[in-house]
């Protein structure tokens, strides 16, 4: 005797949840910044919504940590510390580093088009193109990770950018239309050619560090108090 398969769980769509689907790709595209405040009944008034699914709809991003309540009517963009940026720096490298690896035999014939999205990703930074960057650099990452078939890590992963997400602008705004020193996605898809699964990972892994790297020396350098607020 064969056991059936579980059945998906029936949950409706509704306006909330297409809501919350564009204001997700606002916040991974650069539409709000770190310490942003929005108000609900303005989201509303834009989305041409009631308050009811906009508060619905930001309600779900603050349960993922992506936005927090100021007040009974506002929420904002968490504006980033030392010490949440050091917590999410290690949980990506942990977690996107195994979806790199996982994803190695799946990349290995396809390296022209992450070289083709990379080529994205330098055109948005010479440009200055936040959203551009934004776009892009999280497309050449999923496309890594996408392949690992690894659904929990990779919706892991999902999360994890949801929250970095806001403070990537910043790191753009630092290369300031330059490419960085280092290019580390050029490095990632050197070791595909090369067959080097293991500096494939380091790559990605690298890049990693220096986003986050970046983004923590800016929090570090412009907020006196950082110390006070658990930097190590």
């Amino acid at each position: 005797m064969t056991r059936a398969d579980p059945q998906p769980v029936y949950r409706p769509h509704t306006a909330a949840d297409e809501l919350g689907a564009r204001l997700r790709t606002r916040l991974l595209e650069g539409g709000f910044t770190p310490g942003e405040t929005i108000s609900i009944r303005r989201v509303a008034e834009a989305e041409g919504v009631s308050v009811i699914p906009a508060r619905d709809a930001l309600r779900g991003l603050v349960a993922e940590g992506a936005l927090e309540f100021r007040d009974a009517r506002t929420i904002a963009v968490p504006a980033p510390d030392p010490a949440t940026l050091g917590q999410l720096r290690y949980a990506r490298l942990s977690v996107e580093g195994e979806l790199a690896h996982r994803a190695w035999p799946c990349l290995v014939k396809r390296t022209a088009e992450l070289e083709e999205i990379d080529a994205g990703v330098t055109r948005a930074l010479l440009d200055r193109d936040v959203a551009a960057y934004m776009r892009t650099n999280r497309a050449l990452h999923f496309a890594i990770y996408e392949r690992a078939k690894a659904p929990i890590l990779f919706a892991l992963a999902e999360r994890l950018w949801l929250l970095y997400a806001p403070g990537m602008r910043i790191v753009c705004e630092a290369f300031d239309g330059q490419l960085p020193g280092s290019d580390h996605h050029v490095e990632a898809i050197a070791a595909l050619r090369a067959g080097d699964r293991a500096a494939f990972r380091a790559a990605v892994e690298a890049d990693i560090a220096q986003g986050m790297d970046t983004l923590l020396e800016h929090v570090r350098t412009t907020a006196p108090n950082a110390q006070e607020r658990g930097d190590p």
